[in-house]
């Protein structure tokens, strides 16, 4: 029988390593290109209704060091565009991917990340509490299919457990 609890906690052990190697054999211009197609439908809402304008004309770097992969998002003609090439930014977002998928599925919220030094907002303070505040308001449920939504969460709440060392045990 699976041990979906030891299943769980593998996945997020070991996901950055997997998915750090695979993005390394992705093109660059590809794996922006797909991002930002994610991000365009993903906030397809807010860049209608113009919530997102506070980010016309900013660059924001997101740096996930333990995938070893970063980007820059700028928003043009009402679209995010999403680059791989070197740009001066405004706001630096840093965090790995464990804290992001907890921020993402809100497993735990901004400031907490912040003050316990996962999560490193860099530069433009303004516009780093702007992005902070439309993360914090986004209801994953009413924009994925729930089962995903099910899955995110419950890699989230293992990443507690890990970095308290109290893994599931191995499957017998």
């Amino acid at each position: 029988m699976i041990n979906k609890k030891w299943v769980t906690q593998q996945v997020v052990a070991r996901g950055p390593l997997w998915v750090g190697t695979a993005l390394k054999y992705v093109p660059k211009p590809i794996s922006s290109f797909g991002l930002g197609r994610q991000l365009n439908w993903f906030f397809r809402q807010e860049l209608q209704q113009g919530e997102l304008d506070f980010l016309a004309g900013k660059t924001v770097k997101v740096e996930v060091p333990d995938l070893s992969y970063q980007f820059y998002l700028e928003m043009q003609q009402s679209r995010f565009k999403v680059s791989s090439e070197q740009a001066s930014e405004d706001v630096v977002f840093r965090a790995n991917s464990q804290y992001l998928l907890q921020l993402i599925t809100q497993q735990a919220d901004p400031d907490t990340l912040f003050f316990r030094r996962k999560l490193a907002l860099l530069g433009d303070t303004e516009l780093a509490l702007s992005i902070k505040n439309l993360l914090d308001s986004i209801e994953l449920n009413k924009r994925l299919p729930k089962s995903l939504v099910r899955v995110l969460t419950q890699l989230a709440t293992a990443v507690p457990a890990m970095e308290k060392g109290h893994l599931a045990e191995k499957p017998g």
